[in-house]
């Protein structure tokens, strides 16, 4: 599995901050691009990040899975972290990963 290469720090959520403990659940691994086949390559490229399971992730008002604006904001800075770490175009990302989110 690869790193992350957005977020270096397991013990706290990418979003809120808070620490990993404050959630029942602790945190979860999200990759940014999941689904449709790109989860693995999310993985690839360390696009993911960690949060809090129940707040930031999956039940909260501002959760990835529930928020469509958090959701597409993390896209955007995922993208731009991709391309500056990889020396990717706009084009380049739109072939591996099938959209442009900036």
């Amino acid at each position: 599995m690869a790193k992350s290469i957005l977020q270096t720090d397991k013990e706290h959520c990418y979003l809120c901050g808070r620490n990993s403990r404050a959630d029942y659940f602790g945190l979860d691994e999200h990759h940014v691009f999941g689904g449709y086949g790109v989860r693995k390559i999310s993985e690839k490229y360390g696009l993911k990040v960690y949060l809090c399971h129940d707040r930031c992730h999956e039940f909260g008002e501002n959760a990835v899975h529930k928020n469509a604006e958090v959701d597409r904001a993390l896209k955007a800075k995922a993208q731009k972290k991709a391309m500056k770490r990889y020396g990717w175009s706009v084009e380049d990302f739109i072939d591996i990963f099938g959209k442009n989110y900036l």
